[in-house]
């Protein structure tokens, strides 16, 4: 009994030895930075998307402290002539699988309170069309002298063949690749975010969608399920010289 246990515990460990040595690491899912001087080329997010104008965020040193050595974070801002901005954020993870968490532990340690999670689909109708799979989050702050706020963000993951809004999905897909192939997916966490007034909400959801919609396609290679568009009836006598 004891020589079978041993065996096992042998067997284990030479299994775990070799998976470690042997995983390779995942094409990401979004476009990188073709630049052959970093080892961290950030994600290539467009300069603008329909009339918003975008210009480069500095990443936090507590977002970089807090996050291991081999994630990348690329963040911009895109604002209208109103005022009004989204904020795009990529957090890019490396062989480190703890750079990727819930967003709801971070809103929430920023003084957000959630009141709403919303599973939902945003049709992308180019190059083909794709549903793409978001979680819509509602959550309120207040600010002193100013009043009460509402942020509205959509997050979704994405690697090289999977897209999903589902954090316990992209555990098990990782998962399921890491021990069956030794691929461990370069998963990618995308965030669309915005501050606005209660009143102003449905108009925001309406723009951010609008942005989503024009502005996926250019930075994000892996999109969604796609749909099966049907085209206009034609007779076969139509179609006769």
């Amino acid at each position: 009994m004891l020589c079978c246990l041993i065996g096992l515990l042998l067997l284990g460990a030479a299994f775990l030895r070799y998976w470690k040595t042997h995983q390779t690491m995942g094409e990401p899912g979004v476009v990188l930075v073709e630049d052959g001087d970093s080892e961290k080329p950030p994600v290539r997010l467009p300069d603008w998307v329909l009339n918003f104008t975008g210009e480069d965020l500095e990443v936090s040193k507590i977002e970089l402290e807090a996050l291991p050595p081999d994630t990348t974070i690329t963040r911009k801002r895109y604002k209208l002539e109103n005022g009004f901005f989204i904020d795009l954020t990529v957090v890019l993870m490396g062989l480190d699988r703890t750079s990727i968490h819930k967003p709801q532990y971070c809103l929430t340690g920023a003084g957000f309170q959630i009141q709403e999670t919303v599973p939902m689909s945003i049709s992308i109708r180019h190059p083909v069309a794709q549903e793409l799979p978001v979680m819509r989050l509602k959550t309120s702050i207040g600010v002193r002298d100013e009043g009460q706020f509402s942020g509205l963000l959509y997050y979704w993951f994405v690697d090289d063949e999977h897209v999903t809004r589902s954090h316990a999905d992209r555990m098990w897909l990782m998962a399921r690749d890491l021990f069956t192939k030794g691929k461990m997916q370069r998963w990618a966490y995308v965030t669309v975010s915005a501050i606005v007034y209660p009143e102003d909400e449905q108009k925001a959801y309406q723009q951010m969608e609008a942005f989503i919609r024009a502005a996926v396609p250019v930075f994000q290679k892996t999109l969604g399920e796609t749909v099966i568009v049907p085209q206009p009836f034609q007779s076969p006598e139509a179609t006769l010289p």
